[in-house]
């Protein structure tokens, strides 16, 4: 009965599977917010792969619910409003190296609380738009007939 009722609480606070997709050369969203009225500020990580059982490893970007405390790269941000539990992870400029899972854990008090949220990123080239080049104004043309009348 003990052994259930744990499994059932480790399996109540983790989200997996997410699918999302983004475009090279574009910035991406992964979702992740937590109830700031009713926790307070909480401490949140990302990470690269699966969110291990404490903490984050090959963290991206973690804060204390305030403020952005760690950043490995420029290319990700928090640009959610922390003050309202967003803690939601954005990739900048997205190359084909940033596909893969990543995860995010709030950290709320107790055991076995935390929130866990995993995201599998894919990422595919962005498509061409067609361009238009305006003729070069230096090359001469020939009069038409209703330009040569004009004259």
């Amino acid at each position: 009965m003990k052994l259930r009722l744990l499994l059932a609480l480790l399996s109540v606070c983790e989200c997996d599977g997410s699918r999302v997709k983004g475009h090279t050369g574009q910035d991406v969203t992964l979702p992740c917010k937590y109830d700031r009225k009713y926790h307070g500020a909480l401490s949140a990580c990302w990470q690269r792969g699966e969110i291990p059982t404490r903490g984050c490893s090959n963290q991206l970007i973690s804060t204390d619910g305030l403020r952005v405390l760690t950043r490995a790269s420029s290319r990700y941000e928090l640009l959610g409003r922390l003050e309202d539990g967003d803690v939601s992870l954005t990739i900048m400029n997205l190359t084909e190296g940033d596909a893969g899972r990543y995860g995010c854990r709030v950290e709320i008090p107790g055991p076995f609380n935390d929130e866990k949220h995993h995201f599998d990123l894919s990422v595919v080239t962005a498509p061409q738009t067609p361009t238009w080049t305006a003729p070069n104004s230096e090359t001469p043309t020939e009069p038409t007939a209703a330009s040569e009348g004009d004259l």
